[in-house]
């Protein structure tokens, strides 16, 4: 259905900057309340109306370059970012994916080429969060004494930087409270492997790692 969500109607073209404003700042806010606005089709939309209408004023020629993806690095590794934590992109199929990147990279404008060159750029970067994701883990297994449990406890920090999407728990209530449930679930499991009473590096390595992601 090709028809306009939204009109939109200013006063002025200050009045049409300070919304423009407030939709990039909503938009591509590194630390988001709400994760969905970034990637709304309904938003992009809506970004895409104030920059059209932007490109129509007096200040036109200036908006025309301004707006090209290839001269706003800051916003665009943003995108990529926010793409790289979105939960439909790695099932998702080609057109998609497509459909995805345009949206979280409105309202600016860019070739087909550019538009492809971000998308490998996800998909690279979540290659490389899933392969650093997989290493931490099988460090666990190489645990015996107390260096190889700080050199674990580096890797689980980086982790935490590279992929804070995987991370089910990202403050430090969340993450002990998970912990805690973790050891009273596992413990009673018939897949348990600890024991209790003579807890090692390896074991306190396995909690914190669980604090990850345990629900």
């Amino acid at each position: 259905m090709n028809r306009k969500l939204y009109h939109l109607q200013t006063k002025d073209y200050y009045s049409l900057l300070n919304l423009h404003k407030i939709l990039l700042e909503a938009k591509f806010h590194p630390k988001p309340e709400n994760e969905s606005i970034s990637g709304s089709p309904y938003i992009a939309e809506l970004c895409q109306e104030a920059a059209s209408l932007l490109l129509q004023s007096e200040k036109a020629s200036d908006w025309e370059d301004w707006l090209q993806l290839k001269n706003r690095a800051d916003y665009r590794q943003r995108a990529i970012l926010q793409m790289k934590q979105c939960r439909q992109w790695q099932n998702a199929l080609p057109e998609t994916k497509k459909k995805l990147a345009e949206n979280y990279l409105a309202p600016f404008l860019y070739t087909e080429t550019e538009l492809e060159e971000v998308i490998n750029e996800v998909d690279q970067e979540r290659s490389t969060s899933e392969q650093t994701s997989d290493i931490v883990y099988s460090k666990i297994e190489t645990i015996t004494d107390k260096t190889s449990f700080i050199e674990f406890l580096d890797l689980l920090a980086k982790d935490y930087v590279a992929n804070p999407s995987e991370w089910e728990n990202n403050t430090i209530p969340c993450f002990i409270e998970a912990m805690s449930s973790w050891i009273t679930d596992f413990s009673e499991t018939d897949f348990n492997d600890i024991d209790w009473e003579k807890p090692d590096y390896q074991t306190m390595a396995k909690i914190l790692y669980m604090g990850k992601l345990y629900e």
